[in-house]
């Protein structure tokens, strides 16, 4: 994947958590999006750790 994975997995992240803070009307849309995020963030460190 590397660098270029890890840069694009961040930045959607960021942004499902984003979306998930702005979108807080609806209950189980907020957690999911919130929860995919950091799933996504927690990814992008992964591959940002030296292999």
């Amino acid at each position: 994947m590397g660098f270029f994975g890890m840069i694009a997995s961040m930045l959607l992240g960021i942004f499902f958590i984003a979306f998930g803070i702005s979108c807080r009307k609806h209950k189980g849309c907020s957690i999911i999006l919130i929860a995919l995020g950091i799933i996504f963030v927690l990814f992008s460190i992964y591959l940002g750790f030296p292999k």
